[in-house]
C-alpha cells in the first residue's frame, strides 16, 4: 500500500485547498494512504477534510516561545520540534509532498526524504544547502508563479502538474449529517417566509471579516449590499460569521442598523460546511472561506482587496467570481496601486450585488458591468485543459496585461510538455481583438530578440574562459547581463527565470564541472527560446483562424437577420 505525506505549513486557505490534491491522488491511487502535516492552528481545518488517513501536526507556537523567550534554553525548541515529528518519523512513507515549499517544509522534506526509497514532489534541500527540484514544473512553481506578474497556473493547477495527476472533482468535506437537515430545514424555513415557492428564492450568506483586516469589505459596502439583497425578491441576506468576539460585535452592529431583523449564522469550520450545503451564494473577502466554497461547489463572490493573492489562489468553481482591481495595477504584497488607501476600498456595492444575481442565473437588466467610472474588475474561472484560468469578464482591466498573462500558460506548456492547447488560444482569441493580440505577439517577439542576444553574448563569453582563464570577467559581465532579462516586463521573463534558478541550484564539486553545467544550461536556455518562438508562431495562426471563424460567424447571422 502506498503511503503519502502531503506538507502544509500555510494558512487555512491552502489547508482547504488541499482537498483538490488529495481527491486527485485518491482518484489514481484509490488504495493510497494519504495523510498531512500542518501546523497545530490549522489543524481545525485540516480534520474536515476527506480522504486523509492521519493530520500529523506541529506545535508551531510552543517551538516559538521556547526559542524565543531568553529564560529557556534553545534545546527545548529542538525538543519539541522531535516531538511533535515522532510519528511522522517513525512512519516508512513512500513519498512526501512539498505542498508548500517554503524554507521550512523543505528542509522537512530533506530530512524524511534522507532516505532514497522516499520520493519527493517539489522542493528539498541538497547537502551543500543548494535547492533541488523534483521536476521542471517544481521550478515553475517555486521560482516563476512567486516572480512573475504574469502567473502561468494557480499553485494548485502547478501542484497537480508536480505530481503529474489530472484534476479531480473534491470529495467536499466532514459534515455532521444531523447538522446538514437543520441547517437545510432552518434555511428552507427563512426562504418560504419570503416565497411560498422555496425554489424561486436564493439565500444569500454575507461572511463577515477576514483573518486580515487590509482585506475586509468596509462596513459601509456591507450594509449597503445588504439592503440590495433585502430589497431583492428573489434574494436573502443571513450574516455568517464564525465563533470570536470580534466576528459577533460587527454583527450585532450591523443588526442594529437594520432593525435586528437579520438572521446571524455563527459555525467554526465544523458546523460551516452543513450552512454552505444550503445556501446558494456567499459573499466573502476572505480566501479560506472561497476555497471552502469551491470545495463545496457553491457559489462565491469573493471581494478580493490588500494582498490577497488573486491568480495564485484563484477559485476553481466555474460558477463563483472575483471582484478585484485591475490585475496590472495590484500589489498583492500590500495595498492596491490604484491609486489612495479609499480607493482600494471604494467598491461598488451594485457591482457585488449584480455579480452574485449574474452567478444565479438572475436579472441584471438595468446595470451595466461596463460602467467606465468602475475601479473595480470582474474575474470568472474558466476551465481549460490543465486547470483553471481566471478570464476578465467586466472592469477597466488592461488588455495587453490580460493578454500576456494568459499567454504565460501557453509559453510553458509548449515549453515543458512540447504541445499546446489550442483551445486555449482560441479562447484568448475569442475574448479580445486582434489588432491587441497581434501587438502584444509582436512586442514579445522583440523582448526574445533581446534575450537571444544576451543568451548568444553569454555562451560566447564561456567558451571565451575556456579557453582562456583571463576572459572570465567578461563571461561574469554577460551572464548578469542575461539574468537581469528576469526582471523585464515580458513572457521572455519566464525562460529566463527557468535558467536562474537551475544555475542557482549547481552541485557541481569544481569549477570545471561548473563551466560544463552552465553551458549546458545556456543551451537550454536556446531551446526554450526556441520553443517560445515557436509557440508565438502557433498563436498567430490559431488567432487568425479564430478571427476568420469568428467573422464568418458574424457574417451569417448577419444574413439570417436580414432574411428574417
Amino acid at each position: 500500500m502506498t503511503k503519502i505525506l502531503i506538507i502544509n505549513l500555510k494558512k487555512f486557505g491552502d489547508i482547504f485547498q488541499t482537498s483538490h490534491l488529495i481527491a486527485s491522488i485518491k482518484k489514481k491511487t484509490p488504495s493510497a494512504e494519504v495523510s498531512l502535516l500542518c501546523y497545530g492552528e490549522s489543524y481545525s481545518a485540516a480534520k474536515i477534510l476527506k480522504g486523509l488517513t492521519t493530520v500529523h501536526t506541529i506545535d508551531r507556537k510552543k517551538i516559538i516561545s521556547f526559542f524565543k523567550n531568553s529564560i529557556y534554553s534553545d534545546g527545548l525548541a529542538f525538543n519539541q520540534i522531535e516531538k511533535s515529528l515522532r510519528t511522522v518519523l517513525d512512519t516508512k512513507f513512500d513519498k512526501v509532498i512539498n505542498y508548500s515549499n517554503d524554507k521550512t517544509s523543505s528542509y522537512l522534506t530533506s530530512y524524511l526524504c534522507s532516505n532514497p526509497e522516499t520520493k519527493f514532489e517539489g522542493i528539498r534541500f541538497t547537502e551543500k544547502q543548494s535547492i533541488s527540484y523534483s521536476n521542471e514544473y517544481s521550478v515553475i512553481f517555486n521560482d516563476v508563479i512567486t516572480s512573475t506578474p504574469y502567473t502561468p497556473y494557480s499553485f494548485n493547477d502547478c501542484q497537480h502538474l508536480i505530481s503529474d495527476l489530472s484534476p479531480a472533482k473534491a470529495d467536499g468535506v466532514k459534515s455532521n449529517k444531523l447538522h446538514d437537515q437543520t441547517a437545510l430545514n432552518n434555511l428552507n424555513r427563512l426562504r418560504k417566509m419570503k416565497n411560498e415557492d422555496i425554489s424561486t428564492t436564493s439565500i444569500i450568506g454575507i461572511q463577515l471579516l477576514s483573518g486580515d483586516e487590509s482585506k475586509d469589505i468596509p462596513k459601509e459596502v456591507l450594509v449597503r449590499t445588504i439592503e440590495l439583497i433585502q430589497a431583492s425578491k428573489e434574494m436573502i441576506p443571513i450574516l455568517l460569521i464564525g465563533p470570536f468576539p470580534k466576528e459577533r460585535a460587527l454583527a450585532n452592529e450591523l443588526n442594529a442598523t437594520f432593525d435586528s431583523k437579520l438572521v446571524s449564522v455563527e459555525a467554526d469550520f465544523i458546523a460551516l460546511p452543513s450552512v454552505l450545503k444550503s445556501i446558494d451564494l456567499v459573499v466573502t473577502a476572505d480566501t479560506s472561506i472561497k476555497h471552502l466554497c469551491d470545495i463545496q461547489d457553491t457559489a462565491c463572490v469573493e471581494v478580493s482587496l490588500g494582498g490577497a493573492p488573486l491568480f495564485k489562489q484563484g477559485s476553481n468553481n466555474t460558477q463563483s467570481a472575483i471582484i478585484s482591481a485591475p490585475a496590472h495595477m495590484r500589489n498583492f504584497k500590500g495595498s492596491l496601486g490604484i491609486g489612495t488607501k479609499s480607493d482600494e476600498y471604494d467598491i461598488n456595492p451594485n457591482l457585488v450585488f449584480h455579480t452574485a444575481r449574474l452567478l444565479l442565473g438572475l436579472s441584471t437588466e438595468g446595470f451595466n458591468f461596463e460602467d467606465e467610472k468602475s475601479i473595480h474588475c470582474v474575474y470568472r474561472p474558466t476551465k481549460v485543459l490543465d486547470g483553471v484560468v481566471l478570464m476578465p469578464i467586466s472592469g477597466p482591466f488592461n488588455d495587453a496585461f490580460e493578454i500576456r498573462r494568459l499567454l504565460c500558460r501557453s509559453i510553458v506548456q509548449k515549453t515543458l510538455k512540447g504541445v499546446l492547447d489550442e483551445n486555449y488560444i482560441t479562447l484568448i482569441a475569442n475574448r479580445f481583438e486582434k489588432a491587441k493580440v497581434t501587438k502584444v505577439i509582436n512586442e514579445e517577439k522583440e523582448a526574445l530578440s533581446g534575450v537571444t542576444k544576451e543568451l548568444l553574448s553569454t555562451l560566447r563569453g564561456l567558451i571565451q574562459t575556456q579557453e582562456n582563464n583571463s576572459k572570465a570577467p567578461l563571461f561574469i559581465a554577460a551572464l548578469e547581463k542575461l539574468l537581469s532579462k528576469c526582471f523585464d516586463n515580458s513572457l521572455s521573463a519566464i525562460p529566463a527565470m527557468m535558467f536562474r534558478a537551475k544555475i542557482e541550484s549547481l552541485n557541481s564539486n569544481s569549477m570545471q564541472e561548473n563551466f560544463k553545467e552552465v553551458e549546458g544550461l545556456l543551451y537550454e536556455l536556446k531551446d526554450n527560446l526556441q520553443h517560445s518562438i515557436f509557440t508565438y508562431s502557433t498563436i498567430e495562426r490559431v488567432s487568425q483562424e479564430a478571427y476568420t471563424n469568428k467573422r464568418k460567424a458574424t457574417s451569417l447571422d448577419k444574413q439570417m437577420d436580414e432574411r428574417v
